[in-house]
């Protein structure tokens, strides 16, 4: 920490701040196009053409048979994974689970003297999740896609992620994939690996629908497929807005920010609050390395306002005062109230999911849940004295035109 502080501006200019910072969404023009170029080369080139941009951007040496990883390989990977990083990954899998089985899908039904109607859920056959990579791998969102694929009852959930450069395959990953039922590795990431799993290869059969976080270039692939496959959200580089009040802790909120830094390429962290004394001293400690803009809000009601406006991936209300605001937070993917609320309990073992939308698209987005691993399918039967229905039918078919709907209709009455 130290080094240059951070810089405060007013309120009046975060979402100006914001929006220069999303490139206009969850992802721009550059890597739209960019993505577009890469998913055409799969579609047309399927494997070869996903080999060519791992060894580009991932593992300069991988071979075609190392693309993809079957369960017997992971079953033995998974072996080595550590005691003390098994009870983590237990711990953590338990407390997701029991919090998405809440969310378990039900059967609506209606029956009355004419019909019996009913919305039923049926899983997806075939998900793929896209799990992203940094330094290290992420067996923490295996953990968040593979789970409530799992409660949903998903056949085949495959999960598609970079290579490192060594060609390895981490333990913990393989043991996160094992517990969640992953069926196949794919060994790719981004747009590659969006392609790859939307329009299918020699080595990897297409799926239903792509879930799971990435860069702006994995949120443009997504967002260019999904005429072709279903999709959960737009999941780009991620996002923190902190509100906080005067006697929020100085020092967790600055561990908190700094944490948010290290999402890597294009991560935002915004801390705003209506007390600068108390920004300066964060910005103090903060110092300017990690892209943190501050601001100072006259009244921290306002702050959350302009917050809603931005929709973004995590809130943090810290402080007793920004606390107490939490029920105003309209928009955003996640909210986390309390100092000792860290955003990182969301990314690991709080139960929640850490797959969120970004890039403005809280707006209407949700958290990826149990829900999005389903189809919802209407049933009807028809029955008893229908006369009274099918006058009103037939009326309504006769008045848009349709006069085969009316004649289908009196033929039941």
């Amino acid at each position: 920490m130290g080094g240059r502080a951070m810089r405060i501006a007013p309120l009046s200019v975060f979402l100006a701040d914001v929006e220069r910072a999303r490139r206009g969404g969850a992802f721009g023009r550059a890597e739209r196009d960019a993505a577009a170029g890469i998913v055409g080369a799969v579609r047309r080139g399927g494997d070869a053409a996903v080999l060519r941009t791992v060894r580009q951007f991932d593992s300069a040496r991988a071979k075609p048979k190392d693309l993809i990883v079957e369960s017997a390989v992971l079953r033995r990977a998974a072996r080595a994974c550590p005691d003390d990083m098994r009870r983590a990954l237990d711990l953590a899998y338990l407390r997701i689970r029991a919090f998405h089985e809440r969310q378990r899908p039900r059967e609506a039904a209606r029956r009355d003297a004419t019909a019996d109607l009913r919305l039923a859920p049926m899983p997806l056959e075939r998900v793929g999740a896209l799990v992203p990579r940094g330094t290290s791998s992420y067996p923490s969102t295996v953990l968040m896609t593979g789970v409530p694929s799992q409660i949903a009852k998903v056949r085949d959930f495959v999960v598609a992620s970079p290579m490192p450069p060594d060609g390895s395959l981490d333990p913990a990953f393989a043991y996160a994939l094992q517990l969640v039922g992953a069926t196949v590795l794919y060994r790719a990431g981004g747009a590659a690996a969006v392609a790859a799993l939307a329009y299918g290869t020699p080595s990897l059969p297409r799926v239903d629908k792509i879930v799971g976080p990435g860069n702006a270039y994995t949120a443009a692939a997504k967002w260019l497929v999904s005429a072709d496959v279903g999709i959960d959200a737009l999941q780009g580089p991620s996002e923190l807005v902190a509100v906080a009040s005067g006697d929020a802790d100085l020092d967790s909120l600055a561990l908190d920010v700094l944490a948010q830094a290290e999402h890597g390429a294009g991560a935002f962290a915004a801390l705003i609050s209506d007390d600068g004394a108390w920004l300066r001293a964060v910005a103090k400690v903060i110092g300017g390395a990690s892209r943190v803009r501050g601001y100072r809000a006259s009244d921290l009601v306002l702050a959350v306002r302009a917050m809603n406006d931005a929709a973004p991936e995590h809130v943090l209300l810290a402080g007793r005062r920004a606390a107490a605001l939490a029920d105003r937070v309209q928009r955003a993917g996640a909210v986390f109230i309390g100092a000792r609320s860290a955003v990182a309990f969301g990314d690991y073992v709080a139960g929640t999911n850490h797959a969120l939308p970004t890039g403005g698209t809280a707006r209407w987005s949700s958290a990826l849940r149990v829900d999005d691993f389903v189809r919802w399918t209407s049933r009807v039967s028809m029955r008893g004295d229908l006369r009274r229905l099918a006058r009103a039918g037939a009326a309504i078919a006769e008045h848009e035109g349709m006069r085969f709907h009316k004649a289908s209709i009196e033929a039941r009455a």
